[in-house]
């Protein structure tokens, strides 16, 4: 489920940095938390939206959309959107 589901990969060596690339096929959503040597990244994925908490910078591929680079922390990415958020 991590790799397929949430989509959450190694972009970079050692995790540096994580590819986000949810794809939920028929489930209304998917939540799940991958540990990495810099610790857990939480991920929650609905159909046109996920919520990342990562202690790495991040690379959110979402269908019909261009990769998107987030720091580090709290982001809340809705597809429909023009540009993601950062949650406080």
């Amino acid at each position: 489920m991590i790799f397929y589901t949430l989509g959450v990969t190694p972009a970079a060596p050692g995790y540096a940095v994580a590819r986000i690339a949810p794809r939920l096929g028929r489930l209304a959503w998917a939540e799940g938390k991958v540990p990495t040597p810099h610790g857990l990244i939480h991920v929650r994925a609905e159909p046109g939206r996920v919520k990342v908490d990562s202690p790495v910078p991040i690379i959110v591929d979402l269908p019909g959309r261009a990769p998107a680079e987030l720091p580090a922390g709290k982001h809340e990415i809705v597809a429909q959107a023009g540009t993601p958020s950062t949650l406080a």
